[in-house]
């Protein structure tokens, strides 16, 4: 990309500040995307130095893509932010504890090995510790306990294949799905093989990158997707199926912007994009494949949602969600005021930036909670683990995926 043609696109019109989240909390013209962009365009100029305070308002940005999707002169800012900080990284580093966190990321044994570590917190003596602790204004006690073995691991000791097959698919299992939310993983099985398909896992799968893409860790990131890539490019397949909303807008979208540079390797992750898809939006897509298996009698629930930005700006599907559950009998959907605003989670934006994600993460709780649902339903695990943590523990309210919501009300097969 050409920064600095993409630069002097900018108007500064200003619609972007509207529908920035950060601003809105913070309301300084520094943290606007209008704002970095003439931040970038003077340190590229050489009329403003870098420096670790500039790296700080860099990174002062959840990379929601609300600026790129509202911006009348299509600037890609998410483009724009990541060169930035991938030029401030390398001039001034990065902590001790992101730099683990982006190795873990490429490197699946060791990410394997430390997650087992972290699994030493789920005894006595470590849980009475986890509750004097906190990630930014999140309880340790709130996080997700680390599944026994990761899903990937215990589904392959197990037959996938539905009774009828209608074709196969692939399943993108995402890093928290394997870690720490086997129940959904699980239940994306459960709903596929009693929708007629074979469900294949590939062991051999990494992380999707976003995660080290958002920070300016680029090179992670391009690793990554072309270790994806290789293994989830298959003609033999129907779909990829993910269930997380950053995995799903990595693989039909982020891949493409990171290997743009050579024409095989476009053509390589443009292949992956047109077959991937949410989990929830294929429901929707084959619902008559699954209506019959369905409890019609199954307990009524009062649903609300919380829509994830990678769902509302980078896939341009802010309803899949909410389409999904009205179709649902026994659900009853009910649309918090502030559904689409983003929680402030933002990968690592929590932990660096706790009191202005706590302000956006607190006005979704209030939202949620004034609905009156039984269930707060997110296709984000990272979201998930967000909001969660801004639950007070008292709270009637759980957060949920869509697809355990599908599995509870599946009829139980017939012998």
């Amino acid at each position: 990309m050409d920064l600095l043609n993409e630069i002097h696109r900018c108007g500064k019109c200003g619609i972007c500040i509207q529908t920035c989240p950060v601003y809105a909390e913070d309301l300084h013209e520094w943290t606007t995307p209008r704002g970095k962009v003439q931040l970038l365009k003077s340190c590229l100029s050489g009329d403003l130095s870098s420096t670790k305070k500039l790296q700080k308002v860099a990174a002062t940005c959840l990379m929601c893509g609300s600026c790129t999707h509202h911006c009348p002169s299509g600037i890609d800012h998410e483009s724009l932010f990541m060169a930035m900080r991938k030029q401030l990284r390398e001039a001034h580093g990065e902590s001790w504890s992101k730099n683990l966190f982006f190795y873990l990321l490429s490197h699946e044994q060791q990410l394997k090995r430390a997650l087992k570590l972290a699994g030493m917190g789920q005894n006595p003596v470590f849980e009475a510790l986890y509750k004097n602790f906190q990630l930014g204004n999140i309880s340790l006690a709130s996080l997700p306990r680390v599944n026994p073995q990761p899903f990937r691991e215990q589904r392959l000791q197990n037959p996938l294949a539905g009774k009828s097959s209608r074709g196969s698919v692939l399943y993108f299992v995402g890093c928290s799905t394997n870690y720490a939310f086997s129940k959904i993983g699980n239940a994306v099985v459960q709903i596929l093989n009693r929708m007629g398909l074979t469900v294949e896992l590939v062991p051999d799968q990494v992380c999707c990158g976003l995660p080290m893409y958002l920070k300016g860790e680029l090179d992670g990131a391009v690793e990554n997707a072309r270790k994806n890539i290789a293994l989830f490019n298959r003609d033999d397949v129907m779909a990829v199926i993910t269930d997380c909303a950053t995995c799903t807008s990595a693989l039909s979208v982020g891949y493409k912007k990171l290997l743009a540079g050579t024409e095989h390797e476009q053509a390589e992750a443009d292949s992956l994009a047109s077959n991937t898809i949410n989990i929830s939006r294929f429901i929707i897509d084959h619902f008559d494949w699954l209506e019959d298996c369905l409890d019609k009698e199954a307990e009524p629930l009062t649903i609300t949602a919380h829509i994830p930005c990678h769902e509302r700006n980078h896939m341009d599907d802010p309803t899949v969600v909410p389409d999904l559950l009205r179709m649902l009998p026994h659900v009853n959907y009910v649309e918090a005021e502030n559904a689409a605003e983003c929680c402030g989670g933002g990968g690592t934006f929590f932990y660096d930036f706790p009191e202005l994600s706590g302000k956006m993460a607190q006005k979704k709780v209030q939202g949620a909670m004034a609905t009156g649902a039984d269930l707060w339903v997110t296709g984000c695990p990272g979201c998930r683990i967000n909001l969660t943590g801004y639950l007070q523990p008292e709270a009637d309210l759980k957060v949920v995926h869509p697809v355990e919501v599908i599995a509870a009300a599946l009829r139980p097969e017939q012998e």
